[in-house]
């Protein structure tokens, strides 16, 4: 929404917690969603739990799953943490660990479903109430959408330079996820980003 209508939502703080800026981080750790993270979390637990019991139900030792440091909902730039998985972002330790207890083709599947639990508990139960939150504090203030769209007309549209339309714009995320989510050649990313 800032990207879009600068002028109207700069400045504007959390629509949870109302103290700091709601950056891509401070959604998932934002004190309002503490108790809800907190949960998902030991959800996501259990259910990683279930899935790898029904490859190999002779597992009798969990504590080195639940060791690794993907279960803290803290977010820390150098260490994997729940924030991570949220993102979709897949730890080696992690996988390691699970190859351990089954087959490769068990632990790609496991992670899939560990992933779509992720997202499905993150989008019903952090982001749709986030956007509702941030709905009626917006009817609050009297903005709908027709007074967005005017106040989008009222900015300036950069101009079309001419020089600018044979750039190709590359996402150069995409090798990144591509290899991190199917394991394709992270060359590519490195290619693509020097290009």
């Amino acid at each position: 929404m800032k990207k879009s209508l600068l002028d109207l939502y700069d400045g504007w703080m959390c629509p949870i917690c109302g103290l700091h800026d709601e950056t891509f981080n401070h959604v998932w750790t934002c004190s309002g969603h503490y108790g809800i993270i907190n949960n998902i979390r030991d959800k996501t637990i259990n259910h990683l739990l279930t899935c790898i019991l029904e490859y190999n139900d002779n597992i009798q030792d969990f504590n080195s799953l639940l060791a690794l440091d993907i279960w803290d909902i803290s977010y820390d730039p150098d260490v994997f943490t729940f924030i991570d998985l949220i993102k979709g972002i897949i730890p080696m330790s992690l996988s390691e660990l699970l190859s351990s207890w089954t087959t490769k083709k068990n632990v790609v599947e496991v992670l899939i479903q560990m992933r779509q639990f992720i997202f499905n508990e993150i989008f019903e139960n952090v982001w749709i109430p986030r956007c509702s939150h941030l709905k009626e504090f917006e009817r609050s203030l009297g903005l709908t959408k027709k007074k967005k769209l005017e106040f989008k007309s009222v900015r300036s549209l950069p101009s079309n330079n001419s020089s600018n339309i044979n750039i190709i714009h590359y996402d150069s995320l995409d090798s990144v996820r591509n290899y991190i989510y199917f394991g394709k050649n992270i060359i590519e990313f490195y290619t693509n980003l020097a290009s």
